[in-house]
């Protein structure tokens, strides 16, 4: 079989396999038999399914990620397809994790197996890192690289959906859940209470109109939407004195954790319980930086043109890896961002094929 079936096939295979963030032991240990039957020099799996293999042993120290979580299904109604089991028609494969993430998985694992197998290895080392719980922030899979496997890399190509686009930097991310409390009384008198919904649907218009002051920089403008309530009630029958609201809030360049907290705090008042859950920075590589140079000469070299360099609005594994541990990163991947966590997710193969190419190249051009 040629690469490109077999990798079809090992694509298919993990987007056929059901891995929600914290639930990603299965397709792991697909990922880490893939690397071994390629000939990695060696695969580990750590407790929590994230996946590293190695090869070569040179001088400069590279590392590849790509994410093997998936959000969950909203409504399967919507799905052509099933959304657990790969459908690969008319060279796109569809299903939950094709794009985000697993397309990219694939064309990494594949292209260090190329590398190998090309004896393209030059004065480094590659790692392949297949990471556990990107969707939900958990920074585990880079403590097992730099704690577990005791090293740390001279740069990190971030696998995910850019459309064969080149990305210096994302906007990060904050994410935090305000809880307003009131008075439970019976829903037929609710005079003698104090509904906390009512009182939280005035902070969420508030919050909402921050919208219209942010102001546009390098990454754009910041963003902030609320994207979930909940209330812990007796019954239905109930005036609830208690509601929650999770805040998703986009940072860009400079914004800090304490700058993200004070605004809400200025839109809350003290029956407000601000619970802070995580918060990720946003980060620039310059344009003239060598990470950005040896990127931009590997795809002329594959593709013999021009790429594009941009920015992502959303936050990845970069986060970490640049914005909290300054190691020079970037961001390349197949498929397209707006088949992300939606119905009908898919990619098309031959981006993941052009997607080995640039990855396979990379290496021996960044480490000149």
């Amino acid at each position: 079989m040629s690469i490109e079936n077999n990798c079809l096939k090992f694509l298919q295979k993990i987007v056929s396999t059901k891995s929600l963030s914290r639930q990603e032991m299965s397709v792991a240990k697909i990922v880490a038999n893939e690397m071994k039957s390629l000939n990695y020099d060696f695969v580990k799996v750590d407790k929590y399914g994230n996946v590293v293999g190695k090869i070569g042993n040179g001088r400069k120290k590279i590392l590849y990620d790509a994410h093997i979580d998936t959000v969950g299904i909203s409504d399967i109604k919507k799905w052509k397809t099933n959304p657990y089991k790969a459908t690969y028609k008319n060279g796109n494969v569809y299903g939950r994790g094709s794009c985000d993430d697993k397309g990219c998985v694939s064309a990494m694992v594949y292209a260090g197996a190329l590398i190998k197998k090309q004896n393209l290895l030059n004065d480094f080392t590659l790692f392949v890192s297949a990471s556990a719980r990107e969707e939900t922030g958990e920074p585990f899979w880079f403590d097992y690289i730099t704690k577990q496997l005791k090293f740390k890399p001279d740069c990190v190509v971030i696998g995910e959906p850019s459309d064969m686009k080149i990305i210096r930097g994302h906007k990060g991310r904050s994410e935090l859940k305000i809880t307003v409390f009131g008075k439970s009384v019976h829903a037929s008198v609710p005079n003698k209470g104090d509904n906390a919904i009512y009182k939280a649907i005035d902070y969420i218009k508030k919050i909402n109109m921050l919208n219209n002051k942010y102001k546009s920089k390098e990454l754009g403008k910041p963003v902030i939407s609320v994207t979930q309530i909940e209330t812990k009630n007796a019954s239905t029958n109930t005036i609830p004195d208690n509601c929650s609201f999770f805040i998703d809030r986009r940072t860009i360049e400079n914004e800090t954790a304490k700058n993200v907290a004070d605004e809400i705090k200025q839109i809350c008042n003290k029956d407000a319980v601000i619970d802070y859950q995580h918060f990720f920075k946003a980060w620039i590589l310059p344009k003239e930086h060598h990470l950005v140079r040896s990127t931009v000469n590997s795809f002329k070299t594959a593709f013999i043109k021009q790429p594009n360099v941009t920015l992502w609005p959303f936050c990845t594994n970069g986060s970490f890896t640049m914005g909290e541990k300054n190691i020079p990163s970037i961001g390349f991947g197949p498929g397209s961002e707006k088949y992300a966590h939606v119905a009908n997710e898919q990619i098309k193969f031959k981006d993941v094929l052009n997607a080995i190419k640039l990855y396979s190249i990379f290496p021996s051009i960044y480490s000149k």
